[in-house]
């Protein structure tokens, strides 16, 4: 069976083919140039029109949704794909069945199946793109929540004295380090991406490494309080971030700091690198369509 993985994601729609054995290949990205829903199904029935002999269609996606009926109830970074039913609309475009699964939670599963959290039975991932996609594993399981809005980590408040203040994933996300960087480095904006910026912190340029050590306490002390709402074992860092072991150092340091000061005693969890990084989220994707239920 010959399965078209597809990942939804702020930044365009990454591609791959796959089967039982979720072996990646014929990897591809087709950039965001979408604005409508329709325009968004478009861009998919493209990509699926450049392979024969495919069986069915799985997706990542971002924003909350109800993988058994495909309802996107927000659309993430994709905000006029809210209020859609994806599988219908993809299938109707495709002509093939759709399973769909949101992005954060098909990292979680293939990192759980086969990466870096298989030794764990409670466990959260934390996607660092556009937004911050958090999944959460309870018991082996899933826990998508009453209302497939758990793990909506992109939207938590970080200033608890200011219900309005700005959500963790503005002022924690990939983009909002980049802002900040730009900011105090007097850049523009669009000069900055991660490599960039690391290799600045390489260099030792003074405010790259204050904007790293910022972005690293606020995660740390976001990963302190849900260890202490969930008692977790790992939490395993996913996104293109990942792979910058300096990030991974500095995040560990950060945790190991909040945890040691904390006011009780509460059981330090392991933060770890996601092993399938950027094609975590396909890989989970293809292990939803054949294992809907875990």
């Amino acid at each position: 069976m010959q399965l078209l993985a597809i990942d939804v994601g702020g930044s365009g729609i990454k591609y791959a083919l796959s089967d039982e054995s979720l072996t990646l290949h014929e990897k591809g990205l087709v950039p965001t140039s979408f604005d409508t829903h329709a325009g968004f199904v478009e861009a998919v029935g493209g990509v699926f029109e450049r392979f024969d002999g495919i069986d069915a269609v799985a997706m990542s996606c971002c924003g909350e949704l109800d993988p058994r009926s495909g309802y996107m109830f927000s659309g993430g970074a994709h905000v006029f794909n809210a209020g859609t039913n994806m599988i219908e609309s993809i299938g109707a475009r495709c002509g093939v069945p759709v399973s769909i699964e949101n992005d954060a939670n098909c990292a979680l599963l293939a990192e759980v199946h086969s990466g870096s959290l298989t030794d764990c039975e409670n466990a959260v991932v934390l996607v660092m793109g556009t937004g911050i996609g958090g999944a959460v594993l309870i018991n082996r399981r899933v826990y998508r929540g009453s209302h497939f809005h758990s793990g909506n980590a992109s939207q938590v408040r970080v200033d608890l004295s200011r219900p309005g203040s700005r959500p963790l994933a503005r002022v924690a996300g990939v983009r909002g380090a980049g802002r900040t960087y730009a900011a105090r480095a007097g850049i523009a904006p669009g000069e900055v991406d991660l490599p960039t910026m690391f290799a600045q912190c390489d260099a030792g340029d003074p405010v790259a490494l204050g904007v790293l050590d910022e972005w690293c306490s606020q995660l740390a002390v976001f990963i302190h309080n849900t260890q202490l709402m969930l008692d977790v074992e790992a939490f395993a860092i996913g996104g293109g971030v990942s792979a910058q072991p300096r990030f991974l150092s500095t995040l560990r340091d950060h945790v190991f700091w909040v945890f040691g000061n904390a006011l009780v005693e509460v059981p330090q969890p392991e933060v770890r690198a996601c092993r399938y990084r950027n094609d975590a989220n396909l890989i989970g994707a293809v292990f939803h369509h054949f294992n809907p239920d875990v």
